[in-house]
């Protein structure tokens, strides 16, 4: 009996150690898989922090651009009310930019914003002497031509303000929140400066016997295209350059012809350059600056205007007196042609079509020049125009006006 009841003691002992050593096994079990649920919910936050940093850092210009300036807002308005015909001052010139889905009115003494309603962002009086504005889609650069100042603002606010040393005679802003200011002095023909949003120097490029006629910015951030004009044994020289704002070497590329040509626009991204000049276009590599075609007329070109799919010449040709409206491709090869009147005033092309006012008509055109649209305009004395979106706004003699032209 002894033997038997000592059996079943040491039995029982077992298994109390087995139960004892299962119950361990699924606590550590347990402990283990709740472990894991905290690294995985680490896991998913890290996760989740990172996706929102990417989507922070990819939107960050629209994010945080209204904080942007906040400091150097502009409060100061000449008007509360919203609504077209918009009245103009009084003003010896005007000028009339579109800035995204926004314009911009020069005249010379205020600088004016306002939204497609015709309501007045903001009124700046600048006291600039001889002031001009070059704009992209969120940003004016104002500047006094022959004067030492120039500064950046965006829709609502001041970002930056500088003063030269010598005299501009050139802005141009980019895409890519940088701006060129060039100016002339007596060592140098011109001087190239080349700034970022936060008006912080970038790059400076001198040029001892060349004028600079047009500076792109490519769109990577880091090259830029100039225009140059000089002469050579008596013959005009354009010249047209690449070069790196990052480096202080010599230019990427360079490109010369010798054809007595002015050049009077550029445009320029990371494919190709388009140059529109006095007697004809080109069309350049952007890579190597090779030419990639070419595109020769005689006569007094009125306007013009570049994209990159097309350019659009307007020019009274010398041989006919016909006033010709020509649009070519991207290598500069002819595409089509119209003749248009003689009271043609401005042009624009965007990516539904070709815009141009003639006189009292406003004619719309496709890329091809193949379909045309006419609308009669009232006739106020407009000048020129910009588009945006479906809207026309037409500057004319003491008003700015909005239709959306309803086409025959």
């Amino acid at each position: 009996m002894k033997v038997l009841e000592s059996e079943r003691r040491r039995n029982d002992a077992l298994a109390g150690s087995s139960a004892a050593a299962e119950k361990n096994v699924d606590l550590k079990k347990y402990r283990k898989k709740k472990k894991h649920g905290r690294l995985l919910v680490k896991l998913v936050i890290v996760l989740l922090l990172l996706i929102a940093g990417i989507i922070v850092w990819v939107n960050a210009e629209t994010i945080f651009e209204p904080l942007r300036g906040i400091a150097s807002r502009i409060e100061t308005k000449t008007s509360y009310s919203a609504g077209f015909p918009i009245e103009l001052p009084g003003s010896s010139q005007f000028s009339l930019k579109k800035m995204g889905e926004n314009f911009s009115l020069l005249t010379d003494t205020y600088l004016y914003a306002y939204d497609t309603s015709g309501a007045q962002m903001y009124a700046l009086k600048h006291g600039y002497s001889n002031p001009r504005q070059v704009t992209n889609d969120k940003r004016v650069l104002l500047y006094d031509k022959s004067g030492n100042n120039f500064a950046v603002y965006s829709r609502s606010s001041l970002m930056f303000e500088k003063t030269t040393d010598d005299k501009i005679v050139y802005t141009a802003v980019g895409n890519d929140n940088l701006y060129a200011v060039v100016t002339e002095s007596d060592r140098y023909a011109n001087v190239l400066y080349i700034y970022d949003d936060g008006g912080n120097w970038k790059y400076t490029r001198k040029f001892a016997d060349e004028n600079i006629m047009q500076v792109c910015f490519v769109g990577d951030g880091e090259s830029i295209t100039v225009s140059t004009l000089s002469s050579s044994q008596g013959d005009i020289v354009t010249g047209f350059y690449k070069f790196s704002i990052k480096s202080t070497d010599n230019s990427i590329w360079k490109y010369s012809m010798s054809t007595n040509s002015l050049p009077c626009g550029m445009y320029s991204d990371k494919e190709k350059v388009i140059a529109v000049c006095d007697n004809s276009v080109i069309s350049l590599s952007c890579e190597d600056g090779t030419l990639l075609g070419n595109y020769s007329y005689t006569g007094d070109l009125r306007h013009f205007d570049i994209t990159a799919d097309s350019t659009v010449l307007h020019y009274n040709d010398i041989s006919t007196n016909k006033n010709m409206l020509v649009v070519l491709d991207s290598n500069s090869d002819p595409v089509s042609a119209v003749t248009t009147g003689a009271g043609t005033s401005c042009l624009c092309v965007d990516g539904s079509g070709i815009y141009v006012m003639d006189g009292i008509h406003f004619r719309a055109f496709d890329k091809e020049l193949l379909n045309e649209k006419e609308a009669a305009l009232a006739n106020e004395g407009y000048t020129e125009f910009i588009k945006i979106g479906d809207s026309i706004f037409l500057l004319g003699y003491n008003t700015i006006n909005k239709v959306v032209i309803a086409f025959k």
